[in-house]
């Protein structure tokens, strides 16, 4: 008898220099035209990026091809493809933020929920900015009581990050996602000879 695997999150944070077209190859149709309705060109790099980070972290965990996960993000209240995103069939738990610079994924194995929410100070008083995160993650989590909910380090300055799971003894990493999404990101063009 093989003793069960203990949950674990880890959270994959990337900045938003990394947004690059290349990463369009990475989503399906429903993802692209979903990046596309995004008002702002910020907005859907962070969104692109979003979609793309939660893929490549995953089939990295899976050992599979990013590119070919089934993501659904079928609203359970209206049908409609903008709910919380799920991998059907992986065992896999996930949630993705994006704010400001940086773009976050948090993937739970072994069962349960996770939430995970970023945020950019800006102006706002700091223990505002922690609160809205502490909430917004225990929402993405299932909300309800039994949560453990942990306060990262700043991914970047100005920045707030929170993460809230309902496996209390989860064993909890953060690292940087930028290279796993290197393969799809053009390369810099070196000058012209």
């Amino acid at each position: 008898m093989t003793a069960q695997q203990p949950a674990a999150v880890t959270v994959f944070t990337v900045g938003l220099a990394a947004a690059d077209v290349g990463l369009l190859e990475l989503l399906d149709e429903r993802e692209r035209w979903r990046v596309g309705r995004s008002a702002s060109e910020a907005d859907r790099a962070r969104m692109m990026l979003g979609a793309a980070l939660l893929r490549a972290a995953a089939g990295a965990q899976l050992g599979v091809p990013a590119a070919g996960l089934r993501v659904d993000r079928i609203c359970a209240d209206c049908g409609g493809w903008h709910g919380r995103p799920t991998l059907p069939g992986t065992g896999l738990d996930v949630s993705v933020s994006h704010s400001g610079k940086v773009v976050t994924v948090a993937i739970l194995t072994g069962g349960g929920r996770v939430g995970v929410d970023v945020e950019r100070v800006a102006d706002r008083p700091v223990h505002d900015v922690v609160a809205w995160t502490i909430a917004e993650a225990r929402f993405k989590a299932g909300g309800g009581t039994g949560l453990s909910v942990h306060e990262l380090p700043p991914p970047a300055p100005g920045h707030v990050l929170t993460v809230a799971t309902d496996q209390p003894d989860a064993v909890l990493e953060v690292v940087d996602g930028t290279p796993l999404l290197t393969p799809w990101l053009h390369p810099t063009k070196g000058p012209t000879p």
